[in-house]
Order: structure tokens, then C-alpha cells, then sequence
């Protein structure tokens, strides 16, 4: 049986804004899409959070979503409800909206109705379009031990600085910004319910060297977390998971220093796989889980103009796609070449499971959040190495 859990109007939270919030929810339903210029509604289907399908008219598939994203008018409404239909949809929800954004900016995904489209991210200047922003859930304020306000500009971290705080957005907006050859490059910006930092921030032991600046838009309130509690949750996790969390930062700074070689373009495909064979291969259907014992792992990304790399893994890294984090990466959306010497054993993605439907929902969305701003973050990658090859 459906049921009703959440309807609207497309001109108060767009279709972005909606992939986002099924997702940081793990929602399973079908969301109906109407619109007064489309005889038939649109629809998408979503497991867990996760899009697995959609329907435009005579499209189906990633073809019906992007389209769906054109239309700008219109009703929706969700309805919680078991989902049969097959997962045809590879693609996070981050990639999935940057991609939108990418093709009606280039005119290629038709606009359903007679305004121009609203961008699907902020307000702000073309420039800033094709900035994702970030939202988390509801924030569970019994974490947050201290409340801070920042005005416009203001400077929250400052990339190269120590840090072990975290916080989350609980009004306004943060940006996250890279220093590069060619000047600060815009990589995300952080709305209510993110978090500024990640859980590895909070470990001991961890020489936590902030690998980007985070600067305040507009006036901004920021909880700051009570990391003894959530370092008590940390303790009680098992080994692997503890490589998880550990695997999913390495990751977050891997592909934000990324930036500052595509944009400078210092990148190099034959010298990054040199010595390297695939492993698992862009786009295949193997859900299986690695933990890497020894060698190296390359993970790159296939383009129109070839390979874009990402980022290289070791010992303690994971492999493969974590059921209940989305990175935007293998095996769907990138490639993975390894070293002569890699090894690494296979993991039970079942246990690692049943530890996680045991965290806090605090917790939990941290790992949410950190998987959504790697997929973002990675998508910007591709962008810029997608124009650094047009202005040559």
C-alpha cells in the first residue's frame, strides 16, 4: 500500500533540492511529477534514497531523469511504497543534478514550460550555477555543545591550518574553497543540516591538516559538535569499520587536492597507470567490497577525451561500493587499475551493514554527508577538466 508522505510545488523545492532530501532520508517510494504542459506525469523511483528509475513519457532510465529536470512548473507529490521496478540508474543523486544543470545550461535538455529555468542550485550568478549545494536532515541538537555566528566572508577554516572541530549548518550557507595557481576555485557550498569537517576530524591520533578554506555566505549560524560523544561512538566500532571512515576521508582529500592539478594541468594518465591492469571496469554491475591489503589502486574516471584520475588508494583503503555510502566513484561511475603487487581480500557487506542500522542518526549523517560532498566534489573535477580541454 502507498502512502502520501510529502507533496508540493515545484516552484518552492525543485527537483535537486528533492533528490537530496529523499536521499539524506533513505526513502523508498515513487515520486509523481505533474505538470499542466505534459499529458502524463513524470515519475522517479528511489530505494533507500538512491534514484534507480524514472519515466518521462516514451523515456526511461537516466534519460527520463535528466529530462524531468527541465520541467520547471508543476506539482509533486511522494508516496512511500515498496519499489519493484529494476535499478537502471547508475549515477549518485549529485552526479544525476550536476549533470541536469551541465546540459540545460548547454541547451540540451528541454525546458517544460514558458520561463527559463531556475537554476537548480542558488540564486547567484552564472558563475556560481553550476556550485552544488549541499543540505543535510533535521540536526539532532542534543550533539551540539556550542552555537557560533558568522558574518559574510568571514573565514571558518583556513586551508593548511590545524583543526580537530566539526559543526554543522544550522542556518545560512558556507562555501568551500581551494587555493589554486589560478585563484580560489568554488568546490561546494554547505546549507542547513551539513557538516564543516569530517568524522576522521575527531579521531586521536590524526594529524588533521584542513585541506580547504571555509568561508561564510551571508550570516551563518554553526553548531559546534560535542566530539567526546561522537569519538565514544567511534571506539565501540569494529576494525573495518573504523578503515571506513578512515577510507571515505582519505578519499575527501584525495579528490579536493585533485582540483589544484586539474586546474593547474599538471595530469598525467600514462605516468598515473603506469604498471597498473583494471581490476574493475567504469559502468560494470560487481557490488562486491575490497578492503586493499597491499599495492596501490588507481581510480580514474572515463571521459570523451579518456581517462581523468581521481586519486591513488593503499593498504586500509576500501574498494567497491559501501551499501550505505554513495561516493559517486567505482564501480558505476570510475574505473579501477592496481599495481602488481595489490592485494586485498573481500569484505561482508552484510555485517558492515547491520553495524551501521546501529549508529546514531547523527552518525549516519555524517556518512551521508561525507559520501554526497566526495560525489560533488568529484563532479566538479570533471567539470573543470572538462573546460581546462575546451579553452586549449
Amino acid at each position: 500500500m502507498a502512502d502520501l508522505s510529502f507533496a508540493g510545488n515545484l516552484n518552492f523545492l525543485n527537483l535537486g533540492e528533492l533528490l537530496q532530501i529523499f536521499g539524506t532520508n533513505g526513502s523508498t517510494g515513487v515520486l509523481k511529477i505533474k505538470s499542466k504542459y505534459s499529458e502524463e506525469p513524470g515519475r522517479m523511483y528511489f530505494v533507500k534514497g538512491e534514484l534507480v528509475n524514472a519515466e518521462a513519457g516514451s523515456k526511461e532510465g537516466i534519460d527520463a531523469a535528466l529530462s524531468l529536470f527541465g520541467w520547471t512548473e508543476g506539482e509533486f507529490e511522494f508516496r512511500t511504497q515498496e519499489v519493484k521496478t529494476k535499478n537502471v540508474i547508475r549515477k549518485s543523486r549529485m552526479e544525476i543534478t550536476l549533470d541536469a544543470l551541465r546540459l540545460l545550461d548547454d541547451g540540451k535538455i528541454e525546458k517544460l514550460g514558458p520561463v527559463t529555468y531556475a537554476k537548480t542550485f542558488d540564486e547567484g550568478s552564472k558563475e556560481d550555477s553550476l556550485i552544488p549545494v549541499i543540505r543535510g536532515p533535521l540536526v539532532d541538537y542534543t550533539y551540539v555543545v556550542e552555537e557560533e555566528e558568522y558574518r559574510d566572508g568571514d573565514k571558518i577554516v583556513t586551508e593548511g591550518k590545524f583543526g580537530n572541530w566539526i559543526w554543522v549548518v544550522l542556518e545560512g550557507k558556507v562555501e568551500i574553497v581551494k587555493e589554486t595557481k589560478q585563484g580560489l576555485c568554488k568546490i561546494v557550498r554547505l546549507t542547513v543540516g551539513s557538516f564543516v569537517g569530517t568524522l576522521s576530524t575527531t579521531m586521536p591520533g590524526q594529524y588533521n591538516v584542513r585541506t580547504a578554506s571555509v568561508v561564510a555566505v551571508g550570516s551563518v549560524q554553526l553548531g559546534l559538535l560535542d566530539s567526546q560523544r561522537l569519538y565514544s561512538e567511534y571506539i565501540k566500532l569494529s576494525p573495518l569499520f573504523k578503515e571506513i571512515i578512515l577510507s571515505l576521508g582519505n578519499r575527501m582529500k584525495q579528490i579536493t587536492g585533485m582540483i589544484v592539478d586539474v586546474s593547474s594541468k599538471n595530469i598525467n594518465v600514462k605516468a598515473f597507470l603506469k604498471g597498473k591492469k583494471i581490476l574493475i571496469e567504469q559502468g560494470s554491475s560487481d557490488e562486491g567490497v575490497l578492503t586493499i591489503i597491499s599495492g596501490e589502486a588507481a581510480i580514474v574516471r572515463s571521459t570523451d577525451n579518456g581517462y581523468l584520475p581521481l586519486m591513488t588508494l593503499s593498504a586500509g583503503d576500501l574498494l567497491g561500493r559501501i551499501p550505505f555510502v554513495n561516493t559517486g566513484h567505482e564501480p558505476h561511475s570510475a574505473s579501477v587499475f592496481v599495481s602488481r603487487d595489490f592485494d586485498a581480500r573481500k569484505i561482508d557487506t552484510e555485517e558492515i551493514q547491520k553495524e551501521y542500522d546501529q549508529l546514531s542518526l547523527t552518525f549516519k549523517n555524517m556518512l551521508e554527508n561525507m559520501g554526497t560532498c566526495i560525489a560533488a566534489t568529484t563532479m566538479i573535477v570533471s567539470e573543470l577538466h572538462r573546460q581546462s580541454l575546451i579553452s586549449k
